[in-house]
């Protein structure tokens, strides 16, 4: 008797069965977000599904479509992108694929708003010049403020300088403080509110360095307490005068130079220990 082959048929289809239960068992494929998406291409580990892709000579838009149905990522080409192209990947992962395409195009890939914008990439060389660039205005800028600041810290060490000098003769000192004398109670040159130590000096045909020195040294003030001194004086004048009870001690301390209400109040304070208001209300009555 001839012995009967074996059945092949029960064996192929368990074996059959037993690959379908491993497939089913393994884990299925990790879905990329965007972020890990532009981290594995950073890094250059992929992890997409293996596959094959071939784009024959279509252009841009298509090849990040056919990358949008198979990562179901969102990619948005600039249309300033042009051109077909020709791409075969046999066996290779998805991403990896991506990540070639991105390279022969010179292409940037960008997350805005959960959307992958494909973007021209710009080249290296540019970006060196760009650094470069940014480095040595930086430099400049940096060399301009330091040059500024000891211009500053010379200027400022010269007129203080020159302040400490006595650059008048006596006779020409008492002229100037007769003039500003003149100035300040003929003229009334404080009711000015922009005046300034410059423009008295100008005035006076006197360097402003040396009028300094004058009320400093000479008349024992400051520039600012001149000034002050003489509106002061103008308004607490004014103040107990009947013949200005009418008008605002607002408006009394604007026509006598001061140019904002605060810096008068302070001021006069300072100088009379009291507030306007309480001024008028005690010497008007006194006055009348």
């Amino acid at each position: 008797m001839k012995s009967r082959p074996p059945a092949l048929a029960p064996l192929l289809l368990l074996l059959f069965l037993f690959i379908q239960c491993v497939l089913y068992s393994l884990p299925p494929p990790e879905h990329l977000t965007a972020r890990q998406l532009l981290e594995n291409l950073e890094k250059k580990e992929f992890k997409g599904a293996v596959m094959d892709l071939n784009f024959d000579n279509v252009d841009p838009n298509h090849i990040f479509q056919r990358f949008e149905s198979i990562s179901g990522l969102d990619f948005v080409v600039d249309p300033k992108i042009e051109g077909v192209r020709k791409f075969t990947f046999k066996g290779i992962e998805w991403d990896k694929a991506l990540h070639m395409v991105l390279l022969n195009l010179e292409l940037d890939l960008e997350l805005d708003n959960g959307v992958l914008r494909v973007r021209k990439s710009q080249p290296r060389s540019s970006r060196i010049s760009m650094f470069l660039l940014i480095g040595v205005l930086s430099s400049i800028l940096l060399v301009l403020l330091v040059l500024a600041f000891m211009y500053g810290v010379k200027k400022r060490a010269k007129a203080k300088q020159l302040d400490n000098k006595y650059p008048l003769p006596e006779d020409r000192v008492e002229e100037i403080k007769k003039s500003l004398a003149y100035l300040f109670e003929v003229e009334k040159i404080y009711r000015d509110p922009i005046l300034s130590l410059n423009v008295l000096a100008d005035r006076l045909s006197v360097p402003s360095h040396q009028l300094s020195w004058i009320i400093n040294n000479k008349m024992g003030k400051t520039f600012s307490n001149l000034i002050n001194h003489y509106r002061i004086e103008e308004v607490k004048k004014r103040l107990a005068d009947s013949k200005d009870q009418k008008r605002s001690i607002l408006e009394i301390a604007y026509s006598a130079g001061f140019n904002t209400k605060s810096s008068f109040n302070k001021t006069f304070k300072t100088l009379t220990g009291k507030t306007p208001r309480y001024y008028r209300s005690r010497n008007c009555s006194r006055a009348t």
